[in-house]
């Protein structure tokens, strides 16, 4: 379990640290370190060495192609404890208290670019959704922007392609037969568009 805390970053990937690095647990003085929240309801699959484990296979999978090609990338999320993940919001089974997913933004480009890369690219995955492409481009210093979530889960990598957002119009545009709207999701997008954006600012 070696290559994401040290190997990884020397070759311009990313280290664990970066994987866990919360400013909020960080303010709310939350041990974000993998295990730091076992229990025996969970079992092994929040032990530190199974979500170190999914880490691995996520980062060698998804996380480091799109870093090779995208070497801006940045990471916004990825592993979260139960008490963090509940702090800031997140679904009380996250992928990311699994270590299953990451949440990337690309400060040179737009996000549908980064989406639509990671769909014709990555030969597995289990789930890659464009968060909320109304929220514009990330730059340093902006608090509310796109971002991507991406996971992998051994064994039930299904490549979901999905939008989610909360402006009728994108979810309107996106409306076929052979996609389907959940709350705030549009599920079996084949590309981000990102025209439909663009028209958003007129």
């Amino acid at each position: 379990m070696t290559d994401l805390l040290t190997n990884y970053p020397s070759k311009g990937y990313f280290s664990l640290k970066q994987c866990i690095y919360s400013d909020v647990a960080i303010k709310n003085n939350i041990n974000n370190f993998p295990g730091s929240d076992f229990d025996s309801i969970y079992g092994k699959e929040l032990s530190k060495d199974k979500i170190i484990n999914n880490l691995h296979k996520l980062f060698k999978t998804c996380i480091n192609p799109i870093k090779k090609r995208y070497p801006g990338v940045k990471l916004t999320s990825v592993y979260r404890n139960k008490k963090l993940n509940e702090l800031i919001g997140g679904a009380p089974f996250s992928q990311h208290i699994y270590g299953y997913a990451a949440d990337m933004v690309f400060p040179d480009s737009n996000t549908s670019a980064l989406f639509n890369w990671c769909r014709l690219n990555l030969p597995m995955y289990h789930q890659l959704i464009w968060e909320y492409p109304e929220r514009g481009q990330y730059f340093d210093g902006r608090q509310i922007f796109s971002w991507i979530h991406i996971s992998y889960i051994e064994g039930n990598n299904f490549k979901e392609n999905s939008v989610s957002s909360l402006n009728p119009k994108i979810h309107e545009y996106y409306k076929g037969n052979n996609l389907f709207k959940l709350n705030n999701f549009t599920h079996g997008i084949t590309k981000a568009e990102q025209s439909i954006i663009d028209d958003l600012e007129l």
